[in-house]
This record gives C-alpha cells, sequence and structure tokens, in this order.
C-alpha cells in the first residue's frame, strides 16, 4: 500500500486542483459522501440513531458538511456543532456549510454538545496539518466526545494526532474508524497515533494518479507479494550448500543468548549453514544451544570476548560465508571494536551488522560509505539516535525527516525498529506491518538479524530481505501472541514459529 507524507499529501491536494483543474469543490464532496457512506454503515442495527458532527473551519470540516446533507437526505438525525466563528468558514467548506443552512440541518455552537447523547460523532476538525497539543477550545471538545461513550468516525485524520511522526495529543480523538483521503498518511500507521485510528479505510476521491511524481522518499507498507515471490520450497534437488551459509560473529560472556538467538533464527529461516565464532573459553555454551549449526573456537585466553587477535583465525572462512552476520552481544569493548572494524571493511559480500557492532559508526558514520559490502544495519530507535546524535525525542519528532537524510547520505539498507519497523534505502522507504508489544523483550532484535542474513544468504537480494526478515519476524510473533499471549511472548518463541510463517510460502 502506497502511503504519503503530510508535505506529500499537500502537494497532490495542489496539483489535482491548480495544475489539472480538478475542481476541489468535487474532491469535497466525494469525501463527504464516503464518510456519510461510512458512518450509515456504522450505525445501521441502531435504532433511531442520532449523529453529532464536529466542524472546524478548514477543508476537514467541509468533509463534515458534505457527510451532513447525504446523512440528512438519508433522514438521519444530524446536528452539527462548529468550534470557530461561523463567518470563519470559507471556499469549497463554505459551500457545503450553506447547503446545511438550507436543507436546516441544525447548526449549534460546541458549548452546547455536553448537554446531549449521541450514538455516532463524526470527527471534522483538524486534519493532516496538526502538530503539538490541542489547545482550547478543541481539547475541550475532544474530552467531551471521549465521555460520550458513542462510536467515533474521524475523517482523515484523527483530531490531535500528527499524521507525519505518530505522536499524539493527550486529548486526541480516538475512533473507532478512520477514513483518509486518497492515499493513507505515514503516520496513521506508527504507535501511539495507530492506536487512536481504529480500523483505517482508504478512500479514493478523485486524485489523479500521480503519486511517483511528488516530491521526496516514496513511502508503502510491506506486504506478502514478496513473500510468495521469494520464499517458495527449496528446488528438490538442492543441498545445504546451495541453501546459503551464514556466518555469525556474536556474543561475549554473559551475553551468549544473543549469539545462540541469532544463529538459530537463521537455521529455522531456511540457511544450509550456520557456522558461529565463539571465544573458546566459553564455546562449550554455543555448541550446547546451537544442536544443528557450527562452531568456530577461537583463542580468547579466558576474557571470554573476540578481539582483534582472533580476525586471521575468522577471515579464513570469508570465502566460505555467502553473509556474514556481525553484532549481537559482542560487547563494547576496545579491541573487539577493532576486530569489528577490520572485519566490515574487509568482506566483500552482504553484511548484516547489529546492536554492539553499531557502536563503531559512532562519530565516524563515513565509514558506512566506505563499506564494500551490500549492507544490512538493524538499530532499534535508541541507537539510531546515537548513530545520528538525536535523542529520542528528537528522533520521533522529526522522525521522518531523519530516516530520510540518513538513508539518502549513506549507502545501506537501514533497519530502524520501533512500532512499527521502517526499512529505507535511499529513496524508497518501507513500513512494516507485522508484529505486536510483545516483542519489547530481550532478544527479539537478535533474532531478526539472524532471519534477515539467513534470507540473504539465501539469494534474496539484500534489500528484499530486509523486508521480508521484519516482515516475517513480525508475523511470527503474531502468532506467538495469539497462542501464548503478550506478556509472555520470548524472543526464542518467534524463532519456533518461524516455520508456520514460512510453511504459508512454500
Amino acid at each position: 500500500m502506497k502511503l504519503l507524507t503530510v508535505k506529500q499529501s499537500r502537494e497532490l491536494d495542489n496539483i489535482a486542483i491548480n495544475k489539472m483543474g480538478i475542481p476541489g469543490i468535487d474532491l469535497m464532496g466525494k469525501a463527504g459522501e464516503i464518510v456519510a457512506e461510512y458512518a450509515n454503515n456504522m450505525i445501521s442495527n441502531v435504532k433511531n440513531p442520532r449523529i453529532a458532527i464536529i466542524c472546524g473551519k478548514g477543508n476537514n470540516a467541509g468533509d463534515g458538511y458534505k457527510a451532513a446533507v447525504d446523512l440528512n437526505d438519508k433522514g438521519f438525525l444530524i446536528d452539527i456543532f462548529v468550534i470557530f466563528d461561523e463567518k470563519s468558514i470559507s471556499g469549497d467548506a463554505k459551500h457545503f456549510y450553506d447547503q446545511c443552512l438550507a436543507k436546516k440541518i441544525p447548526v449549534k455552537n460546541v458549548s452546547n454538545f455536553q448537554n446531549n447523547k449521541y450514538d455516532l460523532i463524526i470527527d471534522a476538525i483538524l486534519g493532516t496539518g496538526f502538530s503539538g497539543e490541542l489547545n482550547d477550545p478543541i481539547s475541550k471538545i475532544t474530552k467531551l466526545i471521549k465521555n460520550q461513550n458513542a462510536l467515533v468516525l474521524a475523517i482523515d485524520v484523527p483530531s490531535g494526532v500528527n499524521a507525519n511522526n505518530g505522536l499524539v495529543s493527550p486529548s486526541a480523538i480516538k475512533a473507532d474508524l478512520t477514513v483518509t483521503m486518497g492515499y493513507t498518511k505515514v503516520g496513521l500507521l506508527i504507535q501511539p497515533a495507530h492506536l487512536h485510528c481504529g480500523e483505517i479505510i482508504c478512500a479514493d476521491i478523485g486524485f489523479p494518479d500521480i503519486y511517483d511524481d511528488l516530491p521526496n522518499a516514496k513511502y508503502r507498507t510491506t506486504g506478502e507479494e514478496l513473500a510468495f515471490q521469494y520464499l517458495k520450497a527449496p528446488n528438490v534437488s538442492t543441498y545445504k550448500h546451495q541453501q546459503g551459509k551464514v556466518l555469525v560473529i556474536a556474543g561475549s560472556r554473559g551475553m551468549t543468548g544473543a549469539a545462540i538467538l541469532a544463529s538459530n533464527a537463521a537455521i529455522r529461516s531456511g540457511a544450509g549453514l550456520v557456522a558461529t565464532v565463539a571465544p573458546k573459553s566459553i564455546s562449550t555454551v554455543y555448541e550446547s544451544n546451537i544442536i544443528e549449526g557450527l562452531t568456530i573456537a577461537v583463542e580468547d585466553n579466558d576474557s571470554g570476548c573476540l578481539t582483534a587477535n582472533n580476525y586471521k583465525d575468522i577471515e579464513k572462512y570469508f570465502d566460505w560465508a555467502d553473509v556474514l552476520l556481525i553484532g549481537p552481544g559482542l560487547g563494547n569493548y576496545g579491541s573487539t571494536l577493532k576486530l569489528v572494524e577490520k572485519i566490515i571493511t574487509s568482506f566483500n559480500k552482504p553484511l548484516v551488522i547489529d546492536a554492539d557492532a553499531l557502536n563503531i559508526f559512532t562519530d565516524n558514520l563515513d565509514l558506512l560509505n566506505a563499506i564494500k559490502s551490500d549492507l544490512i544495519i538493524t538499530p532499534h530507535f535508541g541507537e539510531f539516535g546515537r548513530l545520528i546524535k538525536k535523542d529520542l525525542g528528537g528522533i520521533k519528532t522529526n522522525l521522518l525527516e531523519n530516516i530520510e537524510i540518513f538513508s539518502n547520505e549513506y549507502s545501506c539498507t537501514l533497519v530502524a525498529k520501533n512500532a512499527p519497523t521502517f526499512i529505507a534505502n535511499k529513496n524508497e522507504i518501507i513500513v512494516n506491518t507485522t508484529g505486536n508489544q510483545g516483542m519489547a523483550t530481550g532478544g527479539t532484535g537478535d533474532v531478526l538479524s539472524g532471519i534477515i542474513a539467513s534470507f540473504a544468504a539465501q539469494g534474496i537480494p539484500p534489500q528484499i530481505a530486509a523486508e521480508l526478515g521484519v516482515y516475517v519476524h513480525g508475523k511470527a510473533a503474531d502468532l506467538v501472541s495469539e497462542d501464548k499471549g503478550l506478556r509472555g511472548l520470548i524472543a526464542s518463541d518467534i524463532t519456533e514459529y518461524l516455520p508456520m510463517v514460512l510453511k504459508e510460502y512454500e
């Protein structure tokens, strides 16, 4: 599904109306008509329903006025509440407002809203331009709407929701259904905004097909099409060396679990062979827990971690490996980071860098463009913030801008792990549609890195391997939560459920 940023949404309006001559009144009329259809469906089982439409003063309000006209024509009892001075209503919205007056639909000041009880409330207050926090008088009415215990339909964007970054005002509308116009806005898929949208319906109101001509990066959601294309059953004559070989460099004393989770996830995702490099003093932990994989024990002098002295022993396996995964649980030791830098600048096949190995790019992001491999990095938002020198608040407030700038400047596929996860490469940014809050537990990122590395080792192009890895990872977690709930979900559960997800595409 294609998505739009707020800027792109405005440009689509501008091109449609001012350059292609599509009357704005026609677009608004179609939007209101569709809103009325869905409103009708929402209350089809309610006897003598009462409907309130709360209107601001812009195009969003115009959609509401047109919906009021159509619902009135169907015989519904409608009350329109206006928040601002009616003299401020202008343009196409004024056209449909005048129609409401002509049909004698009650138009009341919003101060009277709390004196009534409604079955359905249509939020036509604000559109895509909102940011920050709602203030009076809008915040007062949104709080009253919450207290009504009525069904809520939001037009385009629930009021109080930022359509770019997914942040919400404390008094934001929480809708049961959001009818968004033309294309879904990126922010509606980001938590916590997504929770405020209810079901999202994307309405075709007659915009021209000019998506590819809109400025900036192109956004879309993940979907199953690629899974059916790339995750078919292996060829009947294949053997383990043809199914992909993954070299995993991960783990240290106290964090062996990260290496084990990543390695087992790579195996469960279809890799033919997985070899995991282990500090010799703790290699038995690896061997006891990665039953179907290989262990490469290298001398660590009982330090429990990998160091630059291990490079030559590891380099021997570069030709053998199809993909190298480095980082989970390595630790942030100085000599370990020297090893990381030597490996990632020498290896020339697909490379997945996760977790502790990402520390090598702190104050040294130019190193990303010096790497010869097809590179995938998988930071969570905290790690991403450290890379670009922004705190978590700064990341989330300007989320899309941060991802776009990074993606255009650095030669890699970025997997920015959050709710949801973003997959970005140059001008394409993909928003994942699977997964749940139960994944907020240690080790799930290690599992993801193993899945991505496994898919890339099997010959799937790295950017697609990243997208598929994120999608399958989240889908497996969704299956786990259906069986085991959210709180009890652990990382190894996701690995256990991977075969059930992959089976669907074979």
